[in-house]
């Protein structure tokens, strides 16, 4: 008869404490490199995960919902996986526990939760909602309503459900059949994976026996530096809190280019993103921790309780005043 080491009793006794319900989604696809290794991460880490994401590559949708316009697909998914002329969704053969969908990431976790779960999991109760991590980094408000990354958390959000947004530095939209390597330490995907199990498992951590892993209606946004073969002297990032706004924070610009007489998408710095009218004005910016310093993970909290505060909103309502 065999016995368990102590050790290995304690690891049991953590794991199925920890144990939670995982929705999984991005905008990169579901066959991109970075969400494969979160699954297999989150999995081994004693997690029953769901990935459903968008069959194709969907940056840039924000929260924009679309939802299939034919029950087959009328265009090759992301890497030709799957081709055109299978369904609008599904999953895996080998695998009920990943899903496509045709749709825009907002869209493809709410199919996760309102159709995949219901229908597949066991209407088990979703615990948190992991978006990412995204291939390419969503720093500050202008990407936080750009980037489908975060706009499939916040419609997660909105919805009762907590969630995190994680992108990393690693911008390459790779195939998981091509780059999937979880036993590579510089693998930036694998290194970001390990990093979300750990941010994860210290939420469920501090959960305890609350019902909720964070507070109705705020969600979370996390991005990574470079690491391992982007930068190699960084393999194990720091956490540091950090605001959304701040000095340093960009938005989405245009420059005109006289050469070619054609415009340009750039990054500028704006001046209304360098205000501060909520939260913790002494934070630094996502931008200034990830761009301007070493082998720091910005973490920024976020509410969807999008109204001004009270003093903006009367300084407003003084100004509109005759008109009511």
């Amino acid at each position: 008869m065999q016995f368990l080491t102590t050790a290995a009793l304690v690891l049991l006794a953590s794991t199925t404490t920890l144990a939670k319900n995982i929705l999984l989604t991005n905008d990169d696809g579901w066959a991109a490199t970075n969400i494969r290794a979160t699954y297999y991460k989150l999995k081994d880490a004693g997690h029953n995960v769901f990935l459903v994401a968008p069959v194709s590559q969907r940056s840039g949708y924000g929260g924009k919902f679309d939802i299939p316009t034919s029950p087959t697909l009328q265009t090759n998914g992301e890497f030709s996986y799957p081709a055109a002329g299978a369904p609008s969704w599904g999953h895996e053969v080998d695998d009920d526990h990943i899903w496509y969908f045709n749709g825009t990431p907002a869209s493809s976790a709410v199919f996760g939760l309102n159709y995949v779960i219901p229908r597949y999991g066991d209407n088990v109760t979703v615990d948190i909602v992991v978006s990412g991590s995204n291939e390419g980094l969503n720093e500050g408000e202008s990407l936080f309503t750009i980037s489908g990354t975060i706009g499939a958390t916040y419609n997660s959000v909105f919805r009762g459900y907590p969630g995190v947004a994680f992108s990393g530095s690693n911008s390459n939209n790779s195939f998981f059949k091509d780059n999937l390597d979880l036993n590579d330490p510089k693998e930036p995907s694998t290194i970001y994976a390990n990093k979300v199990v750990e941010f994860v498992n210290q939420l469920f951590k501090s959960q305890g026996d609350n019902p909720r892993a964070l507070p109705l209606g705020v969600g979370l946004n996390v991005n990574f530096p470079p690491v391992g073969y982007q930068d190699e002297s960084c393999e194990d990032p720091k956490w540091v809190f950090t605001r959304l706004s701040g000095d340093f924070a960009t938005g989405a610009d245009l420059a005109y280019n006289e050469t070619s007489n054609s415009f340009e998408w750039v990054s500028s710095e704006l001046p209304a993103l360098k205000v501060c009218n909520n939260g913790d004005c002494s934070l630094p910016s996502e931008n200034y921790i990830v761009d301007k310093t070493k082998c720091q993970s910005s973490v920024s909290v976020f509410s969807v309780d999008f109204d001004a505060n009270l003093g903006l909103t009367s300084q407003t309502k003084d100004l509109l005043a005759p008109l009511f």
